[in-house]
């Protein structure tokens, strides 16, 4: 429930709901029980929020100011593949993929939507893009978590 949270707010308020978003997430990470695995998560963090930095340099993605709250969005996310997205473990790898391609395309949406984004690039292209990243990305994810939360 956490991460829905701090969605909304990262993606509606940006860098100036960005203190809010931190205690959240701060929260989160004091009241896991995972603590330390959850830390651990931080390069998959760094990997997402460079990921999108890439995109934005390459013109598919415009802010209005530099998303500072977009790192902590990734951090959070990353959270969810030991927590509310642990099933996505017990599947095939193949399943994930295009639940990876459609899951990031909504949610990439939903923030161009809602404003937080601009799609420089134009609609059609930059869903085609991050279907293809994403259908990568998730599976990646869930491999590298699966290797850096090793359960004693």
């Amino acid at each position: 429930m956490s991460f829905q949270v701090i969605w909304l707010l990262a993606i509606l308020g940006g860098n100036q709901l960005l203190p809010l978003v931190i205690i959240i997430l701060a929260c989160h990470l004091a009241l896991s029980p995972e603590r330390r695995q959850d830390l651990l998560l931080l390069p998959l963090a760094l990997l997402g929020f460079s990921i999108d930095l890439v995109i934005m340099l390459c013109g598919f993605y415009s802010f209005d100011e530099w998303p500072y709250w977009l790192f902590f969005l990734w951090f959070a996310f990353v959270q969810n593949f030991g927590h509310s997205l642990r099933f996505l473990r017990k599947l095939n790898i193949v399943y994930t993929i295009p639940l990876g391609a459609a899951g990031g395309c909504y949610a990439y949406w939903a923030s161009w939507k809602l404003g937080a984004v601009a799609w420089p690039q134009g609609a059609v292209s930059t869903l085609m893009l991050l279907a293809a990243l994403w259908a990568f990305i998730i599976p990646a994810l869930i491999t590298m978590d699966k290797r850096l939360r090793v359960r004693p």
